[in-house]
């Protein structure tokens, strides 16, 4: 449910508004497993249908890519991943015998309440506001810089609605779910810091990529290898340049990247897009989200593996024979 949620409302939507409630659910059996396994399905490798799913995919939907590309074009790979993983997870359940010893003889209405529920409201109207694109939608203002159309309307609108939201959020709901700007902080510092790093990789992969020889595998694994140390947005954002400058083609015009995605360029594109999604779940710093969650269960109480362990515990045991796989059946 929540690897489908993450396609409208986003990773860090879906993995916000679920970690909490998934946490109470599982309380008197919770363990590490549970949330390495939520940072795959939630976090990660669910948001690949959608521009709105991920932010590697909308950086690509900002540039061109037409939205509903994705989901016309990788509902393969991302059955084949949420079934394998949803098999593994399935093994690990059964080894938990936590409940085993706990008192389950509890009284429950068996009834769902949804306490804020107006704020689904709000959620909608980010949602809408990714649509106003000067690029897409004639008459939206914009700045123009070096001939690009730059938006400002749907960021300003975007800030006005989370603002709003949070300020009329019900304040007891918020407590109890321990709400707090710390996991979320900590995102931004550590990717505004990357963000921000990979201007001059951008910079060079446009002046030195014309006609190198590339092909659809190297582009799924160099993505991938990069997204899961880099981050998946920007390192998504500098392959599809990469893709794009080695058969003439210019990143800054949205008209190249529409004839690209619709002509020879459709396999390199799935390829970056697959790459960019997956492997961000291998590391904490792959995606924004994986972070926070991780913050989130610790102020919980979970003692979560560290950077190495998580690594060499779970995503490389896990997904690797996943990736090689999906390689395997699409790109070779």
């Amino acid at each position: 449910a929540g690897a489908v949620l993450t396609n409208f409302i986003g990773t860090t939507g879906a993995s916000i508004l679920l970690i909490r409630p998934y946490m109470r659910v599982n309380r008197y059996r919770l363990k590490p497993y549970h949330i390495v396994f939520f940072i795959f399905f939630v976090s990660n490798i669910g948001g690949l249908l959608t521009p709105i799913g991920d932010p590697p995919l909308f950086i690509g939907f900002l540039k061109g890519v037409p939205f509903l590309w994705t989901f016309e074009n990788l509902v393969p790979h991302w059955c084949i991943a949420i079934a394998f993983l949803t098999g593994v997870f399935y093994l690990f359940e059964r080894k938990n015998t936590a409940l085993n010893e706990v008192d389950t003889s509890e009284n429950y209405s068996r009834k769902i309440k949804i306490t804020g529920a107006h704020n689904f409201l709000w959620l909608a109207a980010i949602i809408a506001s990714v649509f106003i694109d000067p690029n897409t939608i004639d008459g939206i203002p914009y700045l123009e810089i070096h001939g690009k159309k730059i938006s400002y309307i749907r960021e300003l609108l975007q800030l006005a609605i989370a603002f709003t939201c949070y300020q009329t959020a019900d304040k007891k709901a918020m407590d109890s779910n321990r709400f707090s700007f710390e996991p979320i902080k900590e995102v931004s510092y550590l990717f505004f810091g990357i963000f921000l790093a990979m201007i001059p990789a951008l910079q060079f992969l446009e002046t030195s990529g014309k006609g190198a020889n590339l092909s659809a595998g190297f582009m799924y694994w160099s993505t991938g290898i990069f997204s899961s140390m880099l981050d998946n947005a920007p390192t998504y954002l500098n392959f599809l340049t990469l893709a794009l400058t080695a058969h003439g083609l210019s990143i800054a015009d949205v008209n190249h990247v529409r004839d690209f995605v619709a002509g020879n360029g459709k396999i390199f594109v799935a390829a970056i897009s697959v790459g960019a999604v997956f492997f961000g779940a291998l590391t904490y710093i792959g995606n924004g989200p994986n972070f926070m969650v991780k913050a989130i269960a610790e102020e919980q109480g979970v003692k979560m593996p560290g950077f190495f362990q998580y690594m060499l515990k779970y995503s490389l045991p896990v997904l690797l024979p996943l990736f090689i796989f999906i390689w395997l059946c699409f790109f070779t």
